[in-house]
């Protein structure tokens, strides 16, 4: 069908291996694929999923991490859109719609590719993309953005490109090989009170409308810090029940 692949480079000790289903947490409504590629949502009516990774990253070190999402086929009654995040408590299960299962998330970065316009989040007309803290997804306090995207529901894979250089402090994105944004914060510190490792993962969902989000890999190679992690930080958190109507949280 659609080969993707992901890769994740880190500077330093690096270890390559070609992951498996098992290297990953699927949560709420995701599924593998035949294709080896992760589905997030259906075009389904408020369904949320998440995959993360198991083992944490530094944010002491360069590292770039390279993927292929896809973001759906429907344009005009598409939605919601896909997260890249990080957070060194990995909640597994965001909220829906709106949320697109990164609201709620805390501490944590991330990086929304946000297909629906929602206007009390102060969102564009256009597909967009922002950086955010904490699960907050108004546009009123983004590290970054939005900034305005040509139509990504076009039903194709695009490469997603995320940058993080520990030295600037700066986090950077491209797609399909154009930078399309970036920021420069001091995350370790102002964001994740100090700790320097986090995971990652990729958060997607629905609400009213729908929309097919996607995500596939072929290979990683990363630094592996010397730290003993506890595993209650990667205990779920399961909103996929809920949903973020603009104000409250909902059934």
């Amino acid at each position: 069908m659609f080969p993707l692949f992901l890769a994740l480079f880190l500077c330093g000790s690096l270890f390559g291996q070609r992951p498996t289903v098992e290297d990953f947490t699927m949560s709420g409504d995701t599924y593998l694929t035949e294709e080896e590629c992760f589905r997030l949502t259906e075009e389904i009516d408020y369904s949320s999923g998440s995959i993360w990774y198991k083992k944490p990253i530094s944010l002491l070190e360069p590292f770039s991490i390279r993927l292929s999402i896809m973001v759906g086929c429907q344009d005009a009654s598409g939605a919601d859109g896909m997260v890249f995040a990080m957070t060194p408590r990995a909640n597994r299960v965001g909220f829906r719609g709106e949320g697109i299962g990164f609201s709620g998330l805390m501490p944590s970065v991330g990086i929304e590719i946000d297909t629906w316009l929602n206007e009390h989040l102060n969102d564009p007309v256009e597909d967009h993309i922002a950086i955010m803290l904490n699960g907050r997804v108004g546009h009123w306090n983004d590290l970054a953005g939005p900034v305005k995207l040509p139509n990504i529901e076009d039903c194709n894979r695009h490469g997603f490109y995320v940058i993080w250089d520990p030295v600037s402090q700066t986090i950077s994105v491209q797609i399909d090989g154009n930078q399309v944004i970036a920021a420069s914060f001091d995350l370790v510190n102002k964001v994740f009170g100090g700790n320097p490792y986090v995971y990652w993962g990729v958060t997607a969902a629905t609400g009213r409308y729908n929309n097919i989000h996607e995500v596939c890999f072929d290979r990683l190679s990363y630094h592996d810090p010397e730290q003993n992690f506890d595993s209650e930080l990667f205990k779920a958190t399961h909103y996929s029940d809920l949903v973020w109507i603009g104000t409250r949280w909902d059934k």
